[in-house]
């Protein structure tokens, strides 16, 4: 009976610095720090980081610039990262981390880098029912809407593209703040045969300002 009560002490003792331990580390812990943390747990919307005592939340959105389907994508079980502090919540104990806002949003200054008629190559990364969207550079997703790939009526983007296809597509309009690029094959055609795909570009551009109108949302 002796040795048993001081076993359970010794768990009460752990268990009480492990309270102790939490609360001085949520109590010093601030907005804006870089700390390393262990993966302990991959979900469906992000992972669970150990930060030497208390846990924190790297959400699926907080994780990459780029587009992923799952956390497992990019981190394992057991792995150390180096995050920022997003949020602490101190009375629900809760720790929101970050790990894409280390490096540079490639949204910035994306106005000036894509202007309108900017002609590039990307990457299909998925297809839907009304278009493609089209990776034109890491982080960087933009909608071609199934009217702009050809000239001709397309019915169903997969019977014009497949995922992982690399294509020429024309900018027709950006967003910075919305975070959406308007993507053109049919653009590319018409400058490459000579035709006046400027005062289409301009066409297109004030249609996807009008209320109603398609847009290259995601």
């Amino acid at each position: 009976i002796e040795r048993k009560n001081i076993v359970v002490s010794r768990r009460e003792l752990l268990e009480e610095e492990r309270v102790s331990k939490k609360a001085e580390l949520l109590e010093n812990i601030k907005e804006g720090e870089v700390r390393r943390g262990i993966v302990k747990n991959v979900t469906d919307f992000g992972v669970f980081l150990d930060l030497d005592g208390i846990d924190g939340l790297l959400h699926i959105t907080d994780m990459t610039w780029k587009r992923i389907k799952h956390p497992s994508e990019l981190v394992q079980m057991g792995q150390e990262l180096e995050v920022i502090i997003l949020n602490v919540d101190r009375d629900k104990g809760r720790v929101a981390l970050g790990l894409k806002q280390k490096e540079e949003n490639p949204w910035e200054e994306i106005e000036k880098r894509y202007p309108p008629g900017t002609r590039v190559k990307g990457k299909i990364v998925n297809l839907v029912s009304y278009g493609a969207f089209i990776e034109i550079e890491p982080g960087i997703d933009g909608l071609c809407h199934v009217s702009e790939f050809s000239e001709e009526h397309v019915e169903d983007p997969r019977s014009f593209l497949k995922p992982g296809d690399q294509v020429d597509v024309m900018i027709i309009d950006n967003d910075k703040e919305e975070r959406k690029i308007g993507l053109s094959i049919k653009a590319v055609k018409k400058a490459e045969k000579g035709l006046d795909y400027r005062a289409y570009l301009a066409e297109q551009n004030n249609q996807a300002k009008k209320p109603g109108q398609k847009s290259s949302s995601q």
